[in-house]
């Protein structure tokens, strides 16, 4: 609700009540308050009938019984899921489901590029390297490249190891393990990213900066690309209106020729178990999963459907909206860390040990990489 324009979802509830007669009462919060909210109204039992979730959130919450099992209630509303995307299970329970999906790639300020003599957008990490070290002039306070680290944002990492992802590594075994010790690729990507760092080519303090630090720093025209989620495509655009900018997906391993993959972030709900209202809560989810009402969804939130019935009619005719819709309709989508107990906890180890590998912590990469593969395997025992 905080991310579209103001009134757009209370119309979806508005619009959902003339047809069912089911109320719907609207409760938003930023982002950064959500988890606390869910944290505080689960322990005082009275979560909401619908929760929003983020993906690390979803298997604690399922497992400490917080969550109702979604496929049950749609097979006693009748709900037909077979189009819709198949959302997270625990246990192989259906506990979130996503309402739309926004994919992170990498923002682009196209003038910075221009001004420093770049004019192909870089495809492999030698290539992106070069770029950075192009845009780079710290006396002029501009920078090639920035991601949010803060380790108090454990999820920053999926930006990070969305370059692995990219090199077509996996960080789970066939069987959904933890993969993170002896994997080549994604050591050699804790090794590029880590000379980006020692290049200076990264934006100064991106060990605490947030989200929103980070978007900040992309519209104050101080950093050429930055690792981010197509959802803020919105807010680039209101602070910085005359930005010439684009989307590209995160470059690869030099030597990688397979396909193409992107982190994919999604709108997830769920339903509290300690809800009244579990089958009028189903519905709800089933009717902003229907294909017309999922379509202006995806309109209105810059997103992609959730419904593979679903048709929007985008009416952002941009260069930077076509160029997220061609990466994420030539891509495969990804998102690991979601299937993973205690997910958040097990980002923040391993975001931890990426940044002591950054300022030397460790003098080899596969030792803070076996480190980290103890403590997932820790969330497994």
């Amino acid at each position: 609700d905080n991310e579209m324009e103001e009134g757009y979802l209370q119309s979806i509830c508005d619009d959902f009540y003339e047809e069912t007669g089911i109320k719907i009462k609207l409760l938003s919060n930023p982002y950064a308050d959500t988890k606390t909210q869910l944290e505080a109204s689960a322990a005082a039992g009275t979560m909401a009938d619908i929760v929003a979730l983020d993906g690390g959130w979803i298997y604690d919450y399922a497992k400490q019984g917080l969550l109702a099992k979604l496929d049950g209630l749609y097979e006693d509303t009748g709900f037909d899921a077979k189009s819709v995307a198949e959302g997270t299970k625990v246990d192989k329970a259906l506990y979130a489901q996503p309402i739309v999906n926004f994919p992170s790639m990498m923002a682009v300020n196209l003038d910075l590029l221009k001004s420093a003599g770049v004019d192909t957008l870089p495809e492999t990490w030698s290539e992106f390297q070069e770029a950075c070290e192009k845009v780079t002039d710290s006396g002029d306070n501009v920078y090639g490249f920035c991601s949010n680290m803060s380790t108090d944002n454990a999820t920053s990492v999926e930006y990070l190891t969305a370059f692995a992802w990219n090199s077509g590594c996996s960080i789970l075994t066939d069987d959904g393990k933890p993969f993170i010790a002896d994997n080549e690729v994604l050591a050699d990507t804790c090794e590029f990213l880590k000379g980006l760092i020692d290049a200076k080519v990264t934006s100064p303090g991106i060990y605490t900066m947030t989200d929103a630090d980070k978007v900040e720093e992309f519209t104050n025209g101080r950093v050429a690309f930055i690792a981010d989620s197509v959802a803020h495509m919105s807010n680039i655009r209101e602070q910085a209106p005359d930005m010439n900018f684009t989307y590209m997906n995160m470059p690869h391993k030099d030597d990688y020729s397979g396909d193409s993959y992107v982190r994919v972030n999604n709108w997830a709900v769920g339903i509290g178990e300690n809800c009244k209202y579990k089958e009028e809560a189903a519905k709800f989810i089933e009717y902003l999963l229907s294909p017309e009402v999922n379509a202006d969804l995806c309109i209105h939130a810059n997103a992609f459907p959730a419904n593979s019935e679903a048709e929007p009619q985008y009416e952002d005719d941009s260069d930077a909206f076509k160029a997220i819709y061609d990466v994420y309709m030539n891509s495969n989508g990804v998102a690991e860390y979601y299937s993973m107990p205690t997910a958040e906890a097990l980002m923040s180890a391993f975001i931890d040990g990426l940044v002591m590998y950054f300022d030397g912590d460790y003098d080899d990469v596969n030792n803070m990489l076996s480190e980290v593969q103890t403590q997932f395997d820790a969330a497994y025992e």
